[in-house]
């Protein structure tokens, strides 16, 4: 059978060559998994990360950091990070409390977190990204920060995304004005009671990239009518695997890095932050406690509707999924077999070409991929 394009590529200095073993690990697979990984039509791209000692040897199918695909909630990973590192940088902590002021532009007041009952605070929002991607919890941390400063994050560390806009229900959930300006916020520290205002801030996108294929399918729902034209995407979020990627390992293995490539982070607050990817929605408070473990675990357990994720196994990830792309980014341990790994993957399932009208084939083809995608790399580490 043809695969897409395959290769071996490094990140970092400490990264060493290896011999790609993607093509004999997915002949494993079944039939259905390589029709739909030698289909162009699904756009896959796999990212396998080797860790051997302090470095990461990266085996790739399909990858193209300039092709588009639109990475939904994956970014939220990124704005969880940019925000942890904004507080290291002022020296405050997780526990920081946020207030959201209302605008005309940023019509929203938000003082009390009705989840956790109390203030807002950063290690909520947080929590609430990883354990069941929560949209608001994203959009506070995007207001706070600002997009032209998340986005700065990444680039300083050599990891080129575009960040433009907040995340809802639909493709015009927020004007364009809402992205352009960051929310008047007020911080408060609860070690030390200081508090601090901001106003509001106009906020450039940062990106000097190109991007292929931005254009895509034949159409589009706006306000319950299909507009017969292809969509367009190039004002959307953008971030290539390989950076996405390359943020999950900066947190997971920092010395696979140089100093300038890694992220301005305490050892305790990036500790803190790994603990918090370890959590499951059964740890939060109700009603989220009832999810399933594995309800944004699209690597191994994806295609079950209800699984129990054994202890001895961590996944550390970020998913998303929006307009027909299903995409994981994550660090899996394996701490009864000993072995550990970082596995990212994009695939996009629309079949009927037409964006936002939620009509996508995630059951039927995209998580059933992911989930085999997973067992088969899992396999391949413990040796079976």
């Amino acid at each position: 059978m043809r695969y897409l394009i395959q290769g071996v590529f490094l990140v970092t200095a400490f990264t060493t060559f290896g011999q790609n073993s993607l093509v004999a690990i997915f002949d494993r697979g079944s039939e259905e998994f390589k029709a739909v990984l030698a289909d162009p039509r699904y756009e896959v791209q796999v990212i396998y990360g080797q860790v051997s000692g302090d470095a990461i040897i990266h085996h790739t199918i399909g990858v193209d950091s300039s092709r588009y695909f639109y990475p939904a909630s994956s970014v939220k990973m990124l704005t969880a990070i940019a925000a942890v590192q904004r507080l290291n940088e002022m020296g405050w902590p997780l526990s920081t409390q946020i207030q959201l002021d209302s605008t005309d532009i940023h019509p929203r007041f938000l003082t009390h977190d009705q989840l956790f009952d109390g203030p807002i605070t950063v290690e909520h929002l947080i929590k609430k990204i990883f354990t069941y991607s929560d949209n608001q919890a994203y959009n506070v941390l995007f207001g706070w920060l600002g997009r032209e400063y998340i986005a700065g994050v990444f680039e300083e560390v050599g990891l080129p995304v575009r960040i433009t806009h907040q995340l809802g229900e639909s493709a015009f959930a927020f004007p364009p004005e809402a992205n352009a300006n960051s929310q008047v916020v007020k911080l408060i520290n609860p070690k030390t009671s200081a508090e601090l205002s901001l106003q509001s801030a106009p906020q450039k996108v940062r990106w000097a990239g190109d991007v292929t294929e931005q254009v895509k399918g034949v159409g589009y729902l706006r306000r319950g009518t299909v507009v017969d034209e292809p969509f367009d995407f190039s004002g959307k979020n953008f971030a290539p695997l390989t950076s996405l990627l390359g943020a999950m390992e900066r947190i997971q293995y920092p010395e696979a890095f140089s100093p300038e490539e890694r992220f301005k982070l305490t050892d305790t607050l990036r500790k803190e932050l790994i603990e918090i990817m370890d959590l499951y929605p059964s740890d939060m408070p109700p009603p989220i406690d009832s999810l399933a473990d594995n309800y944004v675990k699209f690597f191994l357990y994806g295609d079950q509707d209800q699984a129990e994720i054994p202890d001895y196994l961590h996944i550390h990830n970020k998913v998303g999924w929006a307009y027909g792309y299903l995409t994981d980014v994550a660090y899996i341990q394996d701490e009864r077999a000993g072995v550990s790994f970082f596995l990212a993957a994009t695939i996009h399932v629309n079949a009927n070409q037409i964006y936002n009208d939620g009509v996508y084939e995630y059951k039927e083809v995209g998580l059933p991929f992911l989930a085999e995608l997973g067992r088969l790399i899992h396999s391949y580490e413990i040796g079976q």
